[in-house]
Formats: structure tokens, sequence, C-alpha cells
């Protein structure tokens, strides 16, 4: 869970003051590095972090980021391709 550009940490930084928990406005430090599993970590292990207020705010900030960029990215897409009908296919991988 990395979430470092600039404009995603002022994203984050104004959601967690929305909730008024502005000491959330961080990514979580126990979710491990790029190849760790689930089970190795402290936010995503059974009963960790991730089902905790923080963790269900930040996974909610995080899946509507990327919701998003999509939305974002396939307007812009629709508008270089104008007249060209478009299909997406989103793939979730995970191990």
């Amino acid at each position: 869970m990395q979430c470092y550009d600039k404009y995603l940490q002022e994203s984050l930084q104004r959601a967690a003051k929305l909730r008024g928990h502005t000491f959330w406005a961080r990514g979580p430090e126990n979710a491990g590095e790029y190849n760790s599993r689930p089970h190795e970590t402290g936010f995503f292990c059974e009963r960790g972090d991730y089902d905790s207020y923080y963790g269900r705010f930040f996974l909610h900030w995080y899946a509507q980021s990327l919701i998003d960029h999509a939305d974002s990215v396939l307007s812009l897409a629709s508008l270089a391709f104008d007249e060209t009908k478009l299909i997406v296919k989103v793939c979730i991988w995970s191990m």
C-alpha cells in the first residue's frame, strides 16, 4: 500500500481532515513490502489493522482513488478515440 505521490498525499490529508482524524493522513506502516504475503503483515493478517476504523477508512479512500483515476483515464481515452467504441477490461490480480 504505497501512496507517496504528492497529490495522493494531499488527497489522503483532505479525506482524513473531513473525517475529523488528521492523524489518519498516512499510509499504513505495517502493510509489508512489495512481495509480502498478507499473513506476514500486521495490516492484512487475520484480525489485522485492515479491520480497524483507520484500516476501513484507508482502504475505502485507496479504492475510491483507484476508481477516480480509472474514470479520468477512460474519459480522456473516450475523447481521444472519438466515435470509436471502447471496450475496457479490468483485471485484479492477487496471490
